[in-house]
């Protein structure tokens, strides 16, 4: 009985230190310092383990701080009684220490990573009001602090330990939005009607040229999912592809186009070879004019998404809303295409206008404003373009040689084998760089980890953090969205809506 008796005893000693402890932390939230005040096991649940863990470590520091003073006071020797209060002084100030920085990265246990999580996935795109200073793309570090500074019941535990790092990160995105808002503000709203928007467009080439006409693009997430998808699974790469080069594309499509549909973007058609391959192609062009078009790709395929909302077909918050995109560029004849049976896709010298007649060019001349500048949203002046550099990727990937890398290095191994030069069980491997059925390279990990989102958006980033390094002349842009919703029955029997657009007698004598 006198165990036990010693046992209550110290048990509620220790719940009387917790208790003092609890009304001096303020980084514990307010409902679990009341249920250790009651002496409660359901704080155990409430309480996340970090908090839990510093909550511990200041009634230790201070409890023992509190005895060395106390023995220090009593003590018979002066030089004892200084060095015990001393010591116990400092244990005071480390307990302090733990109360005012206290910080810990979030775990998936943590109360606070659900309420970070769902900002991060739905907050932020039902209510961006709320989340000043951040955007989509935020680390998680950078939405745990805005929770901790806003006072969120989960999160006034969870201060990040960079926390000045990511309050100046903030609030300077923040101030930049202000400006931006008031700028925009300060600016009449465009009229309805196609506009001008200038972005980036991508495509993965060899070193073949050709211009940007009767041709498909895409957006920086498009081009990787394409070459996840097509180039890199071959070795060597389909089409012997080597680069990926950038475009500054501006383009206003036709009133035409806007009156039927009140849409900035037609429907994407498929190019090959210089020549329209979907059916409807001489349909939306004979009503429309030569109108830009693009479609977004499926996640189902690889992981890669935009930096900003690319998709109208969405849920908020959802990762279809920043699907990849491609873009389709109507040149001169469409219709007429090198045929099958004379493509060489390897061929770095190809004539895509072989097939294509001059009456076909001349009355059907594609989108392309021959006077370069500012698309006029003419049938025949809806994009231009410049170049805005190209990266390549071996570069990109790490890779010296290509050749070597995949062919060379396999036959030397084997002929090294042969000579001695290497032991006899040396296995020699061809190395490529992704094998669809392993999700994994050999001799690189680059491309590991086609669905992985974290893995996709790193090499998203490398690619633009090259096209920052080699061309910085080029200003960041942002990606308008696909916005198409559909043809509509019998559309192209409707009689063509001409209001507000500019004269242009391509109309009397189109094909």
């Amino acid at each position: 009985r006198r165990v036990g008796s010693d046992t209550d005893q110290k048990s509620r000693t220790r719940r009387s230190r917790e208790k003092r402890a609890a009304r001096q932390l303020p980084m514990a939230d307010a409902d679990t310092a009341h249920l250790l005040e009651q002496g409660s096991p359901e704080a155990e649940e409430v309480s996340a383990p970090p908090a839990r863990l510093r909550l511990r470590s200041v009634v230790a520091a201070a409890s023992a701080g509190l005895a060395l003073v106390a023995c220090g006071a009593l003590g018979a020797r002066r030089s004892a009684s200084a060095a015990a209060i001393s010591g116990g002084v400092e244990l005071l100030r480390s307990a302090a220490s733990l109360v005012e920085v206290g910080c810990h990265a979030l775990q998936e246990i943590d109360p606070c990573y659900f309420s970070v999580h769902w900002a991060r996935t739905q907050g932020i795109f039902q209510h961006p009001e709320w989340y000043k200073g951040l955007v989509p793309d935020s680390s998680i570090e950078e939405f745990q602090y805005a929770l901790y500074k806003s006072g969120a019941t989960n999160c006034t535990h969870a201060m990040p330990c960079n926390a000045a790092e990511l309050s100046a990160k903030i609030n300077s995105r923040k101030e930049a939005a202000e400006k931006a808002v008031a700028k925009a503000a300060a600016t009449p709203a465009p009229p309805p009607g196609p506009r001008v928007q200038s972005f980036y467009m991508y495509r993965a080439q060899s070193k073949a040229t050709y211009p940007l006409e009767n041709i498909n693009t895409a957006d920086l997430a498009g081009v990787f999912w394409y070459l996840h998808q097509e180039v890199i699974v071959a070795t060597p790469r389909k089409y012997s592809i080597d680069r990926i080069k950038r475009y500054k594309v501006s383009v206003k499509n036709t009133w035409e186009f806007w009156n039927a549909h009140k849409r900035q973007f037609s429907a994407f058609v498929a190019y090959d070879a210089g020549g329209c391959t979907s059916p409807l192609c001489r349909d939306i062009y004979h009503q429309y004019g030569f109108v830009v078009g693009c479609q977004v790709q499926p996640l189902a395929v690889a992981g890669y998404l935009g930096k900003h909302q690319t998709n109208w077909q969405c849920s908020p918050g959802e990762d279809t809303c920043r699907a990849p995109v491609w873009y389709s560029l109507p040149g001169p004849c469409p219709e007429k295409g090198i045929p099958n049976r004379e493509i060489d896709a390897d061929s770095t010298h190809i004539d895509v206008d072989r097939y294509k007649t001059p009456e076909c060019s001349q009355r059907m001349p594609g989108g392309l404003c021959r006077a370069g500048g500012v698309p006029t949203g003419a049938p025949d002046c809806t994009y231009s373009y410049e170049e805005a550099g190209e990266i390549l990727l071996n570069e990109l990937v790490g890779i010296a040689d290509y050749s070597d890398f995949w062919d060379k290095s396999y036959r030397d191994c084997i002929k090294d084998k042969k000579s001695g030069a290497l032991p006899p069980e040396t296995a020699c491997v061809h190395q490529k760089e992704y094998d669809s059925h392993t999700d994994r390279g050999v001799g690189t990990d680059f491309w590991d980890g086609k669905h992985d989102r974290g893995r996709c958006a790193a090499r998203l980033e490398k690619a633009r953090q090259l096209f920052r390094q080699k061309f910085p002349q080029f200003p960041e842009l942002e990606e308008p969205p696909c916005e198409f919703d559909m043809y509509y029955a019998n559309e192209f029997d409707w009689k063509v809506n001409h209001t507000h657009s500019p004269q242009s007698s391509w109309w009397s004598d189109r094909m």
